[in-house]
């Protein structure tokens, strides 16, 4: 068997487009996704509906260009959105407003 091919576009790592900052909910939904809560669960602690916790995901996935929730999780890490010391994960605090 050969090397497997890499993409380059899946090594290159760019900064948010926009400079984005995540809002407060934002913020809670994407903590709760690092930890690997479901949309359901953080709807019923987020007391929002699940097809609301489903358009913030994919805004902020979007946003970070992540094809899915791992790789926004992955994309919030790399960019420094989320710190690396803590669990559960907790959003850096110089990625609030």
């Amino acid at each position: 068997m050969g090397a497997m091919a890499i993409d380059q576009k899946y090594c290159e790592v760019s900064q948010p487009l926009d400079d984005w900052v995540p809002s407060s909910i934002q913020v809670r939904i994407l903590e709760g996704v690092a930890a690997g809560l479901s949309s359901g669960r953080l709807s019923r602690e987020l007391h929002l509906s699940s097809k609301t916790i489903d358009y913030h995901v994919r805004v902020m996935s979007d946003k970070l260009q992540a094809p899915n929730r791992v790789a926004l999780v992955s994309r919030a890490f790399v960019l420094q959105i989320l710190r690396t010391d803590t669990w559960p994960p907790r959003i850096a605090p110089e990625a609030m407003d």
